[in-house]
């Protein structure tokens, strides 16, 4: 699932660097490998704003880098609200409830449904894996937070922070772009999958709004069905 590179033997869960080892400033490489091709869970997502509070219940299907499809119910009547599918860049949005079928990109989806990290992120999100980057990336130790942390661009415009716990999990994101910061945090993970089990994104522009993701059930036996149609 991982590997830490070294000038001697790898780094990994299994075989991990031992406390007293690691000094502030330690520079490592560090890759994270997603080895699920399919995955599928079952999530509620609990939405916090000035004017309330909203939850769902999700179920999340999604191919590696290619497909995220979301069924969506209110928690409290257990009645569907809309489904969301995203393809690479495309994506579609239908409600009956809401009286809406839309198509467009997976960046214009964001704006549709109020949620503000772009669509075609959040399979990498919710899986704990990078965004846009898949090599080995370099990290140095911060001795006063107990992280691995490191810095990469997505883009002309978008800039990545990432920062690892001691067990090499994905312990936060911070993306900045010319519009927003979202900062998203990861508190729980699957021991099988080293899947996150806990997720919390908030805006730096607008802190009142917050989202917490809470999965209950991930399977990876794959492939799922990921019914869509207007």
């Amino acid at each position: 699932m991982l590997l830490l590179a070294s000038c001697g033997k790898p780094i990994t869960p299994e075989n991990p660097i031992k406390r007293e080892k690691i000094n502030d400033g330690v520079n490592k490489k560090i890759l994270l490998d997603d080895k699920f091709p399919w995955a599928q869970s079952f999530a509620r997502i609990t939405a916090y704003a000035p004017d309330g509070e909203q939850r769902f219940k999700v179920q999340i299907r999604s191919r590696q880098d290619s497909i995220l499809w979301t069924a969506i119910s209110d928690d409290m009547i257990g009645l569907r609200v809309g489904k969301c599918i995203v393809i690479e860049d495309s994506a579609a949005f239908t409600s009956t409830l809401l009286g809406l079928d839309w198509t467009g990109s997976a960046s214009d989806l964001a704006g549709v449904t109020g949620i503000e990290v772009p669509f075609q992120y959040l399979n990498r999100i919710m899986r704990g894996q990078l965004i846009g980057w898949d090599n080995a990336l370099k990290y140095k130790f911060n001795a006063d937070r107990d992280l691995w942390m490191s810095e990469y661009e997505l883009g002309p415009q978008r800039n990545v922070k990432v920062a690892l716990n001691r067990e090499l999990y994905l312990a936060e994101l911070i993306i900045h772009d010319p519009v927003e910061i979202a900062h998203i945090k990861y508190f729980e993970y699957d021991e099988r999958t080293r899947y996150p089990k806990k997720i919390e994104l908030t805006l730096v522009s607008r802190p009142e709004y917050k989202v917490i993701i809470d999965i209950s059930d991930i399977r990876t036996e794959g492939p799922y069905n990921t019914p869509f149609s207007f």
